[in-house]
């Protein structure tokens, strides 16, 4: 085939359609395509009616009985066909990877925090059921802190300052985490670590590290205002717990107890709530 019949033209054709879906509104491509493809319907009735010539670049009769069979007519196919080709197909890696990347994108921030990009709630929930069935048993424990008194500071200096607290705080878990650990944002002021491979003795001590380190973190909203705060904390382990539900009540348990003995220090279910029951 030859002329507006060629291989050529169907490439070009099909391509055009393609990227023009991929990169504008349809209707506006349908627009286009309706009439663009009325016109190729016409034209070729026209060369079949011989009212206008078909494909005068080739001599028709000379390409019998294939043009397949001649030089001129393949490599006058190959020379319009493999630009629109390579053009079609670079183009379309570009568009393939930037939708993986737009994914990859919109995947990250449905597992983040928008005010301080930790975790969110269902991401560490999603974790912690991981590792609570995971096929190897590891011991892990989690910590849970609250902002001691953090309503007072949003009522006096204002929701923004409070956010900029929030930024800061979250900021100075991850200073002092692993890089296995996993910090999230629970809700409020309330913040979560997911200690992997971690025993309660241990997850204390890291609580503590992260007591001090918000202890003596002086945080800084604007230039004349400067704002000191702590954090009470909760500690709980998966050897005390039989599911991951309880293992966060376990955790709030301690917290609670944390703030009933005056703020600004960790409490551990297992020691602390036991020892507080007996008395």
């Amino acid at each position: 085939m030859t002329g507006s019949l060629s291989p050529a033209t169907a490439v070009g054709y099909i391509s055009t359609v393609v990227i023009g879906l991929i990169l504008f509104d349809r209707w506006l491509i349908y627009i286009t395509l309706i009439p663009a493809t009325l016109l190729l319907l016409i034209t070729g009735y026209l060369s079949l009616k011989q009212y206008i010539p078909y494909a005068p670049v080739f001599n028709i009769a000379a390409l019998k009985p294939s043009p397949a069979q001649h030089n001129f007519w393949v490599g006058s196919m190959v020379f319009f066909s493999v630009p629109i080709l390579i053009g079609f197909f670079g183009l379309f890696e570009i568009l393939l990877s930037q939708w993986r990347e737009r994914e990859y994108e919109i995947k990250r921030l449905s597992q983040l925090d928008f005010l301080t990009n930790l975790l969110n709630r269902r991401s560490i929930n999603e974790a912690l059921n991981t590792l609570q069935h995971d096929h190897t048993p590891q011991s892990y424990a989690i910590i849970l802190l609250d902002v001691d008194h953090f309503k007072h500071i949003n009522d006096q200096y204002g929701h923004h300052t409070g956010d900029q607290v929030l930024i800061a705080i979250a900021e100075c878990l991850r200073q002092h985490s692993r890089q296995q650990d996993k910090i999230g944002r629970f809700g409020g002021e309330e913040f979560i670590v997911l200690l992997p491979q971690t025993s309660l003795r241990a997850a204390r001590q890291v609580a503590e590290r992260y007591r001090l380190a918000l202890e003596t973190l002086i945080i800084s909203p604007s230039k004349h205002l400067h704002i000191q705060v702590s954090a009470s904390f909760g500690v709980a382990s998966c050897n005390e717990a039989e599911d991951s539900s309880q293992i966060l009540t376990q955790a709030d348990q301690a917290l609670y107890l944390a703030k009933a003995c005056g703020r600004n220090q960790v409490k551990s279910y297992a020691g602390d709530i036991q020892q507080f029951a007996h008395h």
